[in-house]
């Protein structure tokens, strides 16, 4: 666990481009809130091969949206109820259930057409919204967080030469 949280403060305050590590969290979300053996999923999976994003971002924040897929599953499922029973979309719909892709990723339960339908729309806003993070974070956070004293001792700690040895 520590050397993963002094993975993340290494990339966070590497060279890596903020637009590279908020397209891994976009990612993530996508992956999280739909699952790895999904279309989705493995679209994105597919993608990462093709991309340059960080990987150790992707993954933590996989977690990261896999826990709060499940903890809105209720809105998700508002969403997915909604889009499952509006009327323009029935006939559209049912010829879509019949492709083996459709029924695979069970897009006829909401929750997962609602997670479907939430990512998707969400994918945007998070990336724009992770480089502002990841941009104020190196402004103003990294440099205002160094000053302090409980810093300087953690900097010679176990976690810091775990978090140097990422470094290099």
């Amino acid at each position: 666990m520590i050397s993963l949280l002094a993975k993340l403060l290494s990339v966070l305050n590497s060279d890596t481009k903020p637009s590279q590590i908020a397209l891994a969290i976009a990612l993530a979300l996508l992956v999280g809130f739909n699952g790895v053996v999904s279309s989705i999923g493995l679209l994105v999976i597919l993608l990462l091969f093709v991309v340059r994003c960080n990987l150790t971002i992707f993954l933590a924040f996989t977690a990261v949206f896999a826990v709060l897929g499940k903890l809105f599953s209720f809105l998700t499922h508002l969403i997915g109820e909604a889009v499952l029973t509006a009327e323009g979309l029935q006939s559209l719909l049912t010829d879509l259930y019949q492709t083996y892709w459709f029924r695979l990723d069970e897009l006829n339960n909401t929750v997962e057409m609602g997670n479907l339908i939430f990512s998707v729309v969400a994918f945007v806003p998070v990336y724009f919204i992770s480089i502002i993070i990841v941009n104020k974070y190196r402004v103003s956070l990294m440099g205002f967080a160094n000053k302090f004293k409980v810093v300087q001792t953690l900097k010679a700690s176990k976690f810091y030469r775990i978090y140097a040895a990422t470094q290099s």
